[in-house]
This record gives structure tokens, C-alpha cells and sequence, in this order.
């Protein structure tokens, strides 16, 4: 039988984040390409940079998910993506002038980052609103899918333009899509939602203390946050130096550079594709101990594509990546549904903050670490170890004993905090 549509509503923010991750794709090949290639920074600086990209997730998080649960989730989101639109123009007027260096690409992306983090604490609150629980699993599976078309295309587009236009005159395209990002969400319903209970308070600091603690409290919240958080800590290890060891060890051009991390997108379809259906057949604790460690395990193929030709390497890699990101979207799929069930609709905005500071926090300390250790041994030393962690992260999930059921609900013993 089939399943009745998710609505309009969630339509509009499916296409909205579509196109928004459409651009953010674009930026995540052209903004290290255009200081790798056209500015010609080394390991450091590229590690510094992506650096950047993440660092708002540890400090504007927490804050974002208090403001989430306080104020329109609709006009947070559109005031994200028009403030990121702006910051991305500045790269070629910044070019035009002659002024465009890899310190000004740093603070450019810690500003987007810093609206990306808004952006992603809003949606993730925004979506178990607008569906009802038994179809969160499907939700999100379409928003992989969608997000694994817009890493295909946007890392294509992003890899190609860098050669073709050169990297600053590749981010317009990367703004308008944004622009357009900010309609779609317009036109969203106004919110009619419960307010938290402390939203009267002014007391912000208690309010996010408030989103930390449920997470704390929760066993099965606490495990998947902590193996989520060590896989992304030794994956951001990982950034700096692939980019090193694609366009310099491999001496591959940017757009083969572009068309390894559009693999990354189609992976990440095939795993939108399937985690529903693994998630039901396996069960939770299963798809989530095993996709993070096949995932990391399959990130080993990378370094070792040193000893093949250029072409062969080239599709080793895209193969590793493939591979990772489907299993990556098969553990994301599952564990944003868990997320969503087990906690109150008041707390939804200061909980998911919360867990993505944790989990995206370390990414900065995680890049800086693998842009130190390309630089001070070699790019595919640093592959190695992101690697080994990342397999290593579902270790914390061991102790889990959730599953879900054939209905696609969660079942577990844990009802503290609701």
C-alpha cells in the first residue's frame, strides 16, 4: 500500500535545503581549491580553514538552539541563508580588488559557518513539526537523498568551475543558490508550536543547560553523541590532507578533485536509499555500530591508492568515498529519527544544538590536527589515522540495546525526561 505524501509544507523545506546544500557543496570544493590552487596555501592554512568552517559549530550552537525554541524557526532560516548569500559575493569583489588572501577566505568561511550552524540547528528542529513520528525515518531519508543529488552536482559544479572560471567567480552561483534556498523557506507556514516552558525566562545560559542535560541523561542519546563526535573528530583529520594528497602527491586536477567528492553524493543516495530498509531489517543497534565501522574501515582504501597510477587512484578513492558516505547516511538516517522520538517537542531546537556542538565542535580541532600532521609527516600518514579512528567510534555503541521495530518506531526502555 502506499504511503500518503508528507505534505506540502515539508515540500518546500525539502527543496530549500536541497538548494541550499546545493551551494554549501559548491563552497566545500571551491573555497579549499581556490587557497590550495590559486593562492597556493600549504597544510597549515588549509587546515586553519576548514578549520573556520566549523569552529561556529562549537560556539554559536548552543546558542542557536536557544534562539530555535524561542523565536520562527521560518525566519531564522531565511535570515541564514540570504546573510550566507552576501558573505560569498565578497570572495570575487574581494578578487576584482586584489585583495582576496587565504586570511580573508578563513574569516569569510567561519562566518558562513557560524550562519550554517543556525541554519542546520533550525532545520533539524523545524522537520519533526511539520511530520508526523512514523515518518521520520522516510523524512530524512529523502532529505539524504536530496542532499546526495545536491554533493553530486555541487561538487561537480565546484570542481569544474575552479578550473574553468578560476575558484573566486565559482561562489556567484553558490550565493544565488542560496537566495533561492531563503524563498522556498518563505513560503513555509507560520509556526504554531509549544513554546518551552522556560521561554518566558531570560536566563539564556540555563535554557541551554537545560537541552545539554536531556542529552546527558539519556543513555542512548549519550552513546550516539560520543560515537558520532570521535568519528567526526578523526574525519575532519582526514579533510586537510586529502586535499593535499589529491592535487599534490596525485597532482590530480581540480576537476577529478571535484568528481572524487561527487562520489561522496552518489554514496550518500544510495544510502539515503537503504536506511530505512536496513534500519528495519537489522535493527537500530545494528545499523548503527556497523555502518560507522564499515564506514571508517572503507576510508583505509585512500591512503593506500599511493601505490596506483593517477586515473586508477582517482577511482579508488572515489570508490572509499562512495562506500563511506552511504554508510555515514545509513547511520545519519537512523539516529536523527532516534534523536527526534526520544525527545520533547519543547526541547527539540536546545537538543539538537547541543549535540551538535559536541559533534561538530571537534571538527575544528580535528582539521587543525590533520593539517599539523600532513605538514609534519606526509598526507597519506594523516588518511591513515583519520581512518583507524573513524573505524574505531562504534565502540561506544556496544553497550546500546534500542531496536527498531517493522512499524519504524523506536522501542527502548528509556523514558526519563519526557
Amino acid at each position: 500500500m502506499r504511503r500518503p505524501a508528507l505534505g506540502p509544507a515539508f515540500r518546500d523545506l525539502w527543496a530549500a535545503q536541497a538548494v541550499s546544500q546545493f551551494g554549501a557543496n559548491v563552497s566545500v570544493v571551491a573555497l579549499p581549491l581556490v587557497a590550495a590552487v590559486t593562492l597556493h596555501a600549504d597544510g597549515v592554512r588549509l587546515g586553519l580553514l576548514s578549520a573556520a568552517g566549523t569552529l561556529p559549530h562549537l560556539v554559536v550552537s548552543p546558542f542557536a538552539g536557544v534562539w530555535v525554541d524561542r523565536h520562527s524557526r521560518r525566519l531564522l532560516l531565511v535570515c541564514a541563508d540570504l546573510t550566507r548569500a552576501a558573505l560569498l559575493l565578497a570572495v570575487p569583489v574581494a578578487a576584482v580588488c586584489h585583495v582576496l588572501s587565504p586570511s580573508l577566505l578563513v574569516v569569510v568561511a567561519l562566518l558562513i559557518g557560524a550562519q550554517g550552524a543556525v541554519s542546520d540547528v533550525g532545520y533539524s528542529a523545524l522537520l519533526p513539526t511539520l511530520v508526523a513520528p512514523g515518518d521520520l525515518v522516510r523524512a530524512n531519508a529523502r532529505f539524504e537523498l536530496s542532499g546526495s543529488g545536491a554533493t553530486i552536482l555541487g561538487s561537480s559544479a565546484g570542481g569544474a568551475a575552479v578550473q574553468l572560471l578560476t575558484g573566486p567567480w565559482a561562489l556567484l552561483g553558490n550565493a544565488g543558490a542560496y537566495a533561492l534556498s531563503a524563498v522556498f523557506t518563505w513560503r513555509l507556514p507560520r509556526e504554531d508550536r509549544p513554546r518551552a516552558p522556560e521561554a518566558a525566562e531570560t536566563d539564556v545560559w540555563r535554557q541551554m543547560r537545560a537541552g545539554a542535560a536531556y542529552v546527558l541523561g539519556s543513555r542512548t542519546l549519550r552513546a550516539v553523541t560520543a560515537a558520532t563526535t570521535v568519528f567526526n573528530l578523526f574525519l575532519f583529520v582526514s579533510e586537510p590532507p586529502l586535499l593535499l594528497f589529491l592535487t599534490r602527491t596525485l597532482a590530480l586536477p581540480p576537476s577529478w578533485t571535484g568528481a572524487v567528492f561527487a562520489a561522496s553524493g552518489a554514496g550518500a543516495g544510495a544510502g539515503a536509499l537503504v536506511a530505512g530498509g536496513v534500519a528495519r531489517r537489522f535493527g537500530t543497534r545494528a545499523a548503527l555500530c556497523w555502518s560507522l565501522a564499515l564506514a571508517g574501515a572503507a576510508g583505509l582504501a585512500v591512503p593506500a591508492a599511493v601505490h596506483l597510477p593517477g586515473p586508477a587512484a582517482a577511482a579508488v578513492i572515489a570508490g572509499s568515498h562512495f562506500v563511506t558516505s552511504a554508510l555515514v547516511i545509513v547511520f545519519n538516517v537512523t539516529q536523527r529519527a532516534v534523536r527526534a522520538v526520544l525527545t520533547p517537542p519543547a526541547l527539540y531546537g536546545r537538543v539538537n544544538a547541543s549535540i551538535r556542538t559536541l559533534v561538530l565542535g571537534v571538527a575544528s580541532s580535528g582539521a587543525l590536527a590533520g593539517g599539523w600532521l600532513a605538514h609534519r609527516t606526509a598526507p597519506q600518514t594523516a588518511l591513515a589515522v583519520g581512518a583507524v579512528g573513524m573505524t574505531c567510534a562504534c565502540a561506544f555503541l556496544l553497550p546500546l540495546r534500542t531496536a527498531l521495530s517493522r512499524g519504524g518506531t523506536v522501542r527502548t526502555r528509556e523514558t526519563a525526561g519526557w
